[in-house]
């Protein structure tokens, strides 16, 4: 037993150690032949900046922790959220959160969206607003610059959120103001340079 600890901890310790976004890191992650393959993301954009997008704040408040046993269930081998809930048309979409580290915001109010349609059987079609998170719920965290989701989930229990759609799509009472831009390709949009994401006030 002695020996598969030190086996094991030897290799852990082995794992290179690479600068973020790397050249070296995305060629170990592609040699390590994982189900994805890794890319070069955000061209000429300081890694601040990557950062700051990453806005789940980790030192948090905490959901609890569900716990079921499963031991007897079989679990097909694919599953598609979209193919199993046609009707709920939030399942298919893709929010832009723009030069904004609100994806806090935007994981929550993406998962409200998609539970409310699939726990009413898709009797309830609503886009839960992620502006009217971001700029309302303060002890969420810092709006744009990181928040935690489990304060965001316990907003909608207690104060409850709006419906509000995409940036500039006039669906419901508060839709995105931080317009999209282009994260890691060229494109139309603007370059995600930083630049317009400042949290959205009443």
């Amino acid at each position: 037993p002695r020996r598969l600890v030190n086996c094991g901890l030897s290799v852990s310790l082995a794992r290179p150690r690479f600068t973020p976004l790397s050249s070296e890191m995305v060629n170990y992650i592609n040699k390590v032949n994982t189900t994805w393959k890794a890319g070069h993301n955000f061209h000429n954009v300081d890694y601040s900046y990557v950062k700051r997008l990453c806005g789940t704040l980790l030192k948090g408040p905490k959901l609890p922790v569900m716990v079921q046993y499963a031991g007897d269930l079989n679990l097909p081998k694919n599953f598609d959220s979209r193919q199993q809930w046609p009707d709920c048309p939030t399942l298919q979409e893709v929010r832009d959160q723009g030069s904004c580290g609100s994806c806090w915001a935007f994981g929550a109010a993406e998962a409200i969206s998609d539970r409310v349609c699939i726990h009413s059987n898709a009797k309830v079609n609503v886009e839960i607003s992620s502006e009217d998170l971001l700029s309302c719920c303060e002890s969420c965290g810092m709006g744009c610059n990181g928040g935690y989701p489990s304060a965001a989930w316990d907003f909608w229990t207690h104060e409850g959120l709006v419906s509000g759609g995409l940036y500039d799509s006039h669906i419901g009472c508060r839709p995105y103001t931080i317009p999209p831009c282009e994260h890691h390709v060229n494109g139309s949009r603007p370059s995600c340079s930083g630049e317009g994401g400042d949290t959205p006030h009443l």
